[in-house]
């Protein structure tokens, strides 16, 4: 019998090991562009720490007032009047990402965990139809890196429709 491509499979085998050690290599050399940095090789892991608050804009008389909901919990009305308590640990379950007003750990460093607080906040005021008086949530966040003065960080969700 006569095979047209007698070397089809060696090479086949050859083009998808390069194509799979280079797509190996571009996630390695592009880890520092992700927050996570995953597939990146950190030999010493960063050491840092956040303190999270959490804060709703309502409107006030004068305009926008920003009023601090400690331990990311708040008390406001529905759209006909009913008060509801709301809590943010209601939506968001994981711990590291639900401790307000205190210091925590930034397991997977402070980029990663404040990607992951962005993405908290834009959930958690997408996901809550029982308060019609929040405009906006807003976390702040005091941020230090490995020992150094904190910086501060604001995350900002976007405009709530109510």
């Amino acid at each position: 019998m006569f095979d047209p491509f007698p070397e089809l499979p060696a090479r086949a085998r050859v083009a998808f090991a390069a194509c799979f050690v280079g797509v190996q290599a571009a996630l390695v050399l592009t880890a520092d562009r992700r927050p996570d940095a995953a597939f990146g090789f950190r030999m010493f892991s960063e050491s840092s720490e956040l303190e999270p608050r959490l804060l709703r804009e309502v409107d006030g008389p004068d305009g926008p007032v920003e009023v601090h909901a400690p331990g990311g919990e708040w008390v406001a009305k529905d759209a006909i009047g009913v008060p509801h308590r709301l809590k943010w640990s209601d939506r968001v379950h994981r711990k590291e990402l639900s401790a307000f007003d205190a210091v925590i750990h930034a397991s997977y460093g402070a980029k990663a965990q404040i990607a992951r607080f962005q993405a908290a906040v834009d959930d958690v005021a997408a996901h809550t139809p029982d308060d019609a008086e929040t405009r906006r949530l807003v976390v702040e966040l005091t941020v230090r890196r490995n020992g150094r003065p904190g910086e501060k960080v604001r995350l900002v969700s976007a405009p709530r429709r109510r």
